[in-house]
């Protein structure tokens, strides 16, 4: 388990909160993570050799065999560019199986291995042959369900977790988002592009993203320890990906996000930032590039800049420096037409001087739809798709 688990709720705007959230929940969940759905996405999967690493994990929640094709999307970027370089495998699970891979190491088809062996890892029914990421590889996974012939299904039967795991042996974990299809509808048209468009007042084939990110979050540098001197700040990251992406084409979607941040004295403050087929950023880094070392007060952009190990961006809208409050309350939303996004959290708790740290994940609130929510612009409604490659 992760060191350390922070509060999700911790000032007024609990009540208000409470009222939103029981709002969305009674509403149709359109992209969840506490239920299986037919595509299962893995906002965040990382590889460093000097870093973390990633678990992934997926199971069918059928009595039937599940086959699925899976996509890991490199992010990394390249002359200020993401690569945008995709991989592809299947897998088939037989029923209610779970499965798991470290995504450094991959897994190979190997009936040998078994459960005896503590040092083995693989053991039980393989899924199939797992390729290995490169180091240094930062980006998303994301698996569709199909029938044995790999056509798209709509047969709501994957679900899937992700474990991030440090060389410092912390961990921080996070439910995959899964979608859900309607399975009168996901086949019709072209098999091969999944339509986002299914809501609680239109019948389409797969539920249409949420139209609002909802983000309860710690400021960036407030204190995590009794010191009064923020020696040991926490720090707000989010994972954001769009939901339109053309696996056929290989063409990365370009989706631009509002954020509303309000403090715990009701003070607005506002930003955007353009998402390139994937972000994953320290919040502070969102509107503020530059800081200053924490004791020298010397410029800096990264924690590697400074003695200390810390960077703190004062100015930035997420900032204690700038809320004055130690948590707040975000909302997130793609602008005009722009499509909808898939988002995680996390948080960084950094002890004094940076000498250790602790994460820890978590999955965000979701409200209303992007599709019913551009139904009325000129141009709408918006429908994000998913292409995955026609079968050969």
């Amino acid at each position: 388990m992760s060191k350390a688990l922070g509060m999700r709720c911790v000032w007024g705007l609990c009540g208000v909160l409470t009222g939103v959230f029981g709002f969305a929940l009674s509403a149709r969940a359109e992209v969840t993570s506490d239920t299986s759905g037919s595509v299962v996405v893995y906002p965040k999967v990382a590889y460093s050799g000097e870093g973390r690493d990633t678990v992934i994990q997926l199971s069918n929640t059928s009595n039937n065999v599940v086959y699925a094709w899976c996509f890991y999307v490199d992010a990394r970027e390249s002359f200020g560019r993401p690569l945008w370089r995709v991989t592809d495998f299947r897998v088939a699970l037989t029923k209610q199986q779970p499965t798991h891979w470290v995504v450094s190491l991959g897994r190979q088809i190997n009936n040998g291995d078994n459960f005896s062996d503590p040092v083995e890892d693989g053991a039980g029914i393989d899924p199939g042959a797992i390729p290995p990421v490169q180091d240094g590889f930062q980006g998303e996974l994301k698996c569709v369900q199909t029938d044995a012939s790999g056509t798209p299904f709509g047969g709501n039967s994957l679900k899937g977790e992700a474990v991030l795991v440090s060389d410092e042996g912390d961990v921080a974990k996070y439910n995959a988002l899964a979608i859900t299809a309607n399975p009168d509808l996901a086949s019709d048209g072209d098999p091969n592009e999944l339509l986002l468009n299914n809501t609680q007042f239109n019948d389409g084939e797969y539920n249409s993203c949420a139209d609002e990110i909802l983000i309860d979050h710690f400021a960036d540098g407030a204190a995590t320890c009794d010191a009064d001197d923020g020696s040991c700040p926490i720090r707000p990251y989010l994972t954001v990906v769009p939901c339109e992406q053309d696996f056929e084409n290989v063409i990365p979607e370009s989706v631009t996000v509002q954020f509303e941040v309000v403090n715990e004295f009701e003070n607005v403050f506002s930003t955007s930032t353009t998402v390139d087929c994937w972000l994953s950023t320290r919040m502070a880094d969102i509107d503020i590039g530059n800081g200053t070392c924490f004791e020298t007060d010397e410029a800096c952009t990264a924690d590697d800049d400074c003695a200390s190990g810390i960077c703190e961006k004062p100015t930035s809208i997420f900032s204690y420096g700038v809320l004055g409050t130690d948590t707040a309350f975000t909302t997130m939303v793609p602008v005009d037409l722009h499509g909808g996004v898939i988002a995680i959290g996390e948080e960084q708790h950094l002890a004094a001087g940076a000498t250790d740290q602790a994460w820890t994940a978590w999955n965000l609130h979701q409200r209303g739809t992007r599709y019913e929510a551009t139904i009325d612009i000129e141009g709408g409604p918006r429908i994000d798709r998913i292409r995955i490659p026609e079968q050969f």
